[in-house]
């Protein structure tokens, strides 16, 4: 009975991955052979595979019940009766454990170090996020409320928005908490819907503190949060696409200040610096790659940000060649706090 409903519900979300026609996007939920559910982080993937987690894998007594199938999870756990994040590099050391074929030595970019590299034929399908949150509309009322509810307040078509998560493959918390909701808007549009949420999250009763931080861009409409995740309507406007990158230097301590973050929204989050130092010396503006999923959104045009630990790599894109700043963990970056003129 169980491993029926497993598959039914599964079977009414799964995309077959012979559709997946474009290689793989970003906050894909993928489901391979062996039943583990992995997700995808950004638009640059190897031909005929994808660089991503292992969020849920099977394990017998596992804390985590989807569709009535017990699993593990490898980027949460309970710790004394709470929920706590699991710091990447214990994330990634899990991988292994849970997957003994995972070859530890597969050559991963630098960008994609806290992911692990898996071929397509694993796979036997993916979770797409428009069709996904249509089904779920239709199954859960209160999902279908709180996105009728979200279109209106964020001025976005029903159309344009799909679900990423658990909800991508029918898997609703009782009782319902959170909607991971995927916004597909060009730049523009994109641009306009996080500038409203920054006004709703002016409101305390709105703003979303959670493991012990603020997101600024989740929001709760009455005791449902929703967490976006941007999404480029149109592949011509994704930026890093290819991400080839050498590394040129590591553990770089540098400053900066943002000049543009019209593309800090997204993942991987990418912001224009101004101002840059590397180890003291100054550069010339440069542009900052951010491979953590938990900063998006987090920087704004003005914020003087320094960085430890980070790395300045060459980056290949597309037939453009330039130098960059890279962080790939959120304790390597930090908002520099202006020191009042009466506290010193």
């Amino acid at each position: 009975m169980t491993d029926n409903k497993f598959a039914r519900v599964i079977n009414e979300y799964l995309v077959p991955i012979s559709e997946l026609k474009n290689g793989a996007g970003d906050a894909f939920y993928f489901l391979r052979r062996e039943g583990s559910f992995v997700f995808t982080q950004g638009y640059a993937h190897p031909r005929g595979g994808i660089y991503c987690k292992i969020i849920y894998y099977p394990e017998k007594g596992g804390w985590v019940i989807i569709h009535g199938r017990q699993y593990g999870a490898t980027i949460k756990r309970i710790a004394k009766g709470k929920l706590e994040l699991v710091p990447h590099d214990e994330q990634l050391r899990k991988h292994y454990e849970v997957d003994p074929t995972l070859n530890p030595k597969e050559k991963i970019p630098c960008w994609a170090e806290y992911h692990v590299k898996l071929p397509l034929s694993e796979f036997v399908g993916y979770f797409d996020h428009r069709k996904s949150l249509k089904r779920a509309i239709e199954t859960y009322p209160k999902v279908a409320d709180a996105v009728a509810k979200a279109s209106e307040i964020l001025e976005m078509p029903v159309e344009n928005l799909g679900c990423t998560g658990s909800l991508s493959f029918g898997k609703l918390e009782d009782p319902a908490d959170d909607i991971d909701l995927c916004i597909y808007g060009t730049i523009a549009q994109n641009k306009k819907v996080i500038s409203k949420i920054r006004t709703l999250t002016k409101d305390p009763k709105r703003r979303v503190v959670e493991f012990g931080k603020f997101w600024p861009m989740r929001f709760y409409h009455h005791d449902l949060m929703i967490c976006p995740f941007f999404e480029y309507l149109n592949p011509e406007e994704i930026p890093l696409k290819e991400l080839d990158t050498e590394i040129l230097r590591e553990n770089v301590r540098a400053r900066g200040r943002v000049k543009d973050d019209t593309h800090g929204i997204y993942m991987p989050v990418l912001l224009m610096l101004e101002r840059v130092t590397i180890g003291g010396e100054p550069f010339d503006d440069m542009p900052l790659i951010i491979y953590d999923g938990s900063l998006r959104g987090e920087y704004c045009r003005g914020d003087d940000l320094s960085m430890s630990n980070a790395r300045l790599v060459r980056v290949r894109e597309r037939g453009k060649v330039f130098q960059a700043l890279l962080v790939t963990l959120s304790p390597q970056i930090s908002r520099d706090v202006p020191v009042r003129p009466d506290a010193r």
